[in-house]
């Protein structure tokens, strides 16, 4: 062989050499991927299960968009409540596991909690065409805002489980949106709980005795690294969970 024959061979065999690493190292590269992938799934799905086994108060605890380390991944979870797709939804829980009063707004930016009742207690909501206030006096008032867009507000008053014999009063009114205001109540405590409502649609559901929970959404993203921009994984489900 010549010199230029050899050459040209070894300049050849260059270039298959690097064509053969840019494939091998892709497909490295996407073979972590996957595998990234199916193990950010198992533990969003194994997060996803434990957080079906906690009550609905706890749930909205836990899921402030807080990043937690969980099986050796990082875990963020937003929990909401959730009625419909079409509307935005406040509840508010009497005599829930965690608190005689748990009131929070769509989007989970804090909740006012009352631990236990020993005498009559009144609670406000008020709806503002982008703005929510909740309110009772010895509390600290909670503010948020609400999308400006055309969905109506659902305020969900679950009393089924509220044994307290001391009453609770809750006043929600509107102003710019349209509001409408379920309550749920066990027949036998309905005295107990008072419900009023200014320029709201008041609608109430007595002996509901079965209807113990509250509908969640949660949204779980899963990153490799604590300071991780994007997501290995994310996805939703509705949950149901008692209250």
């Amino acid at each position: 062989m010549t010199f230029i024959e050899v050459l040209v061979a070894a300049v050849v065999l260059a270039l298959t050499a690097e064509v053969m690493l840019v494939i091998f190292g892709y497909a490295l590269n996407h073979t972590k991927k996957v595998e990234n992938l199916l193990s950010s799934t198992f533990v969003a799905q194994s997060w996803l299960d434990e957080l079906q086994d906690v009550d609905a108060a706890t749930a909205f605890e836990e899921g402030r968009g807080e990043r937690r380390q969980f099986m050796d991944k990082y875990v963020e979870t937003v929990v909401k409540p959730y009625l419909q797709d079409d509307c935005h939804a406040f509840y508010v829980i009497l005599g829930g596991t965690f608190a005689d009063v748990y009131a929070v707004p769509p989007d989970n930016g804090g909740a006012l909690r009352i631990p236990a009742i020993t005498g009559s207690k009144s609670i406000s909501i008020s709806i503002y065409g982008s703005s929510y206030s909740i309110a009772s006096s010895g509390y600290k008032t909670l503010e948020g805002s609400l999308p400006q867009d055309a969905k109506e507000v659902i305020v969900l008053i679950n009393g089924v489980t509220y044994s307290s014999s001391a009453n609770v009063t809750v006043n929600v009114s509107a102003e710019g949106r349209a509001v409408k205001v379920w309550v749920y109540d066990a027949g036998s405590n309905s005295s107990s709980i008072e419900v009023n409502g200014s320029n709201v649609q008041l609608e109430r559901f007595s002996w509901y005795t079965y209807r113990d929970y509250s509908s969640v959404k949660a949204q779980i993203k899963v990153y490799e690294k604590e300071d991780d921009l994007e997501p290995s994984a994310s996805f939703s489900s509705v949950l149901q969970l008692k209250n």
